[in-house]
């Protein structure tokens, strides 16, 4: 985990103790931000496997999950339904209304909500959350108005990264992991 022992690291451990949604952009975050075109109306996107497993893993943990982004594709509506995301808010250029909509209609509190996003255009859900997170490649002016970067870059694990650091600070990562390592019996 990026989480060093610094007081800072310290308050940022104390924020994610308290999260229960997680708000996810879709293009340099969940993907490498790469948008290929396979016809006259159809994206290819590439998702990476460990952040799709670290969301079935926290889902199983309790924790909500968002996505919140300007463009519309099949190719992420559809991984949003494997994944059971609890909301999909598709082509917001502005994303505060959208980003508070799903905050008030999930019934928490913004202390309770990480974003993460990568460009000029997540900026302004940072102020309404309890924890904005950048992954690696984000635009700088976003890694520094973050909460935290993660080491690694979207589309390659980074949101896996920090649902582990999520996890781990709420005492959940090793249950969770467990649950998929040897899963209770049912009848």
């Amino acid at each position: 985990m990026a989480l060093e022992n610094s007081s800072s690291d310290s308050q940022l451990h104390e924020k994610l103790c308290a999260i229960k949604l997680i708000v996810l952009d879709v293009d340099g975050v969940l993907t490498d931000g790469s948008i290929s075109y396979a016809g006259a109306e159809t994206d290819i996107k590439t998702f990476h496997v460990q952040d799709g497993f670290g969301i079935t893993m926290a889902r199983q943990s309790g924790l909500k999950f968002a996505v919140l982004t300007g463009r519309v594709a099949e190719a992420v509506e559809r991984r949003v339904k494997e994944l059971k995301f609890d909301y999909y808010e598709f082509g917001h250029f502005y994303k505060l209304d959208a980003l508070q909509y799903i905050i008030r209609d999930a019934g928490f509190q913004m202390q309770q909500v990480l974003y993460m996003g990568d460009d000029i255009l997540d900026l302004v859900c940072a102020a309404h959350v309890g924890v904005f997170v950048a992954p690696e490649n984000a635009q700088q002016r976003v890694k520094e108005m973050a909460d935290w970067v993660t080491k690694k870059r979207g589309g390659d694990a980074a949101v896996r990264e920090m649902i582990n650091a999520v996890l781990l600070a709420q005492g959940l990562l090793n249950d969770s992991e467990d649950y998929f390592i040897n899963p209770k019996k049912t009848n």
